[in-house]
């Protein structure tokens, strides 16, 4: 059985965190800035340093509050403008593995190598492998019974973690 979709920049953003958050990638450098300039405010406090240790931790606290935005613009826009990932993508299911397929690269992944699967209400989210592959697919756009079947193999052979959105 196979599903073709198209995946929106959000959808992949969603993804792409879902890839990050499972991997060793989960390090924030947004809040190691704050909490640092928080560090910075208390120990200016107590050694009554002057007014510039706190300027320069008010820059760390905007630079950690915007660096979150702008991580999301700029993987949307690296999706939006990639010819590689922003066309059709498909997924075959078969009796060893499941099989994710884009324009430029096929990735084939048996059932016990499978890194993570994740459904929310809104999506299933598939990580055939942590180095290749994204596929978040809209159970909005694409319901039916390929997207049923699809889940149904999936449930029956990976661990599928439950998810709020």
């Amino acid at each position: 059985m196979k599903l073709t979709f198209k995946m929106t920049g959000e959808e992949y953003y969603l993804g792409w965190k879902y890839k990050r958050k499972k991997g060793s990638l989960n390090r924030h450098t947004a809040v190691l800035s704050i909490v640092f300039a928080i560090i910075l405010i208390v120990i200016s406090i107590f050694l009554k340093v002057d007014y510039y240790s706190y300027l320069f931790a008010g820059l760390l606290i905007i630079m950690g509050v915007s660096g979150v935005y702008m991580e999301k613009k700029s993987v949307i826009r690296q999706y939006e403008y990639s010819p590689i990932h922003s066309g059709e993508q498909t997924v075959r299911i078969f009796d060893e593995g499941i099989e994710l397929i884009n324009s430029y690269e096929k990735v084939f992944t048996p059932w016990q190598s499978v890194f993570a699967v994740m459904e929310t209400p809104k999506y299933i989210k598939i990580l055939p492998t942590f180095c290749k592959g994204i596929a978040v697919i809209s159970k909005e756009r694409y319901s039916g019974a390929e997207l049923e079947s699809i889940i149904n193999t999936l449930r029956a052979h990976v661990k599928i973690e439950e998810g709020k959105s």
